[in-house]
């Protein structure tokens, strides 16, 4: 996810939260700190209350003075499940104007899907589920997904971000086959261990035992062993190597860096947390390696950061409340 879709899910959100006739003025002082907090998060309101203004909800409970003065403060400068509008009456006009606006259809359809997804994690978040038939599906930071099991077929539906699935034997007579479905490939179980990571336009999948066939919808399928991973998109698969331990080791809360360099690892890092961390050029070619818990994020980044300071020549410098970058010590 981009940090101008991060943006828009937030500001969506808080259109929600606003809109509810919960809402109290704590809710008031929260939205306008986060409006306050980011010249990009009044941005993005901008076009949330633009394309709102034919539907009268949100002015009838904020009034308009106060959305425009917190907008004032920053005007130098998505949706707590911000799609859930599309279930509330009457926004769900607002809401599609919204999506229209941002994304093409497929992309609105993705987003839709997005927020109504039954299993979830917020950003940092793991989560592991036992499925109906004994399988074990573990999310990691920001994964969406949805399951769907039916007398033919045991279905995963992988929306966004990244899962680990341990298949179990079916329970049904007739045994039923167990897939991940993408947005640009199906993902086979052959009685194994496996993650697949995924966005609208591209996946990963990487193998830690039996087999998984990979199926894009425009090509060919593959059979992908124990051990090896690849990469794929709706028209092509390729091959992507040995099944590297990182691609597991998150589902056990830990973030492995073997022999990579700087800048990937943040980009990793990054996924778990809403601080930017900006990697300076003549630091993002160092090669790290070593094992870091993740399994608490807040609580972990400051400690992995710290440890990378003292494994590099790096300084870690805080920039502004929501930005570090990393810089030559």
């Amino acid at each position: 996810m981009t940090r101008e879709q991060l943006i828009l899910n937030q500001a969506s959100e808080w259109f929600a939260v606003l809109q509810d006739k919960h809402c109290s003025e704590q809710d008031y002082q929260q939205w306008q700190a986060w409006l306050a907090q980011d010249a990009a998060h009044a941005r993005v309101w901008q076009r949330v209350e633009a394309l709102s203004k034919p539907f009268q909800t949100l002015a009838e409970k904020v009034p308009a003075n106060l959305a425009r003065e917190t907008l004032d403060q920053v005007k130098h400068s998505g949706r707590r499940q911000a799609l859930r509008l599309l279930g509330l009456g009457s926004t769900v006009v607002a809401t599609g104007l919204l999506l229209r606006y941002s994304l093409p259809w497929q992309g609105w359809r993705h987003e839709y899907a997005l927020a109504h997804a039954a299993y979830r994690t917020r950003l940092g978040e793991r989560l592991r589920f036992k499925l109906a038939d004994g399988t074990q599906l573990t999310l990691n930071t920001a994964s969406m997904v949805d399951v769907e099991y039916d007398e033919h077929l045991r279905r995963i539906i992988l929306h966004q971000g990244e899962i680990h699935v341990e298949s179990a034997h079916d329970t049904m007579v007739k045994a039923r086959p167990l897939v991940v479905d993408t947005s640009t490939a199906r993902i086979t179980a052959l009685g194994t261990r496996f993650t697949v990571r995924s966005d609208l336009h591209s996946g990963h999948v990487a193998v830690f035992d039996g087999a998984v066939q990979v199926a894009p919808e425009k090509t060919a399928p593959l059979r992908v062993e124990a051990g090896r991973q690849v990469r794929f998109n709706i028209a092509q698969i390729t091959p992507d190597g040995f099944a590297e331990l990182a691609r597991e080791a998150w589902s056990a809360g830990k973030l492995v860096a073997d022999n990579i360099a700087l800048r990937d690892f943040i980009d990793e890092l990054s996924r778990y947390t809403p601080l930017t961390i900006h990697v300076s050029p003549d630091t993002a070619k160092l090669r790290l390696v070593g094992v870091y818990s993740i399994a608490n994020p807040a609580s972990d980044i400051p400690v992995i950061l710290a440890a990378l300071e003292h494994a590099l020549p790096i300084h870690v410098q805080k920039t502004s409340p929501a930005n570090l970058t990393i810089i030559p010590r």
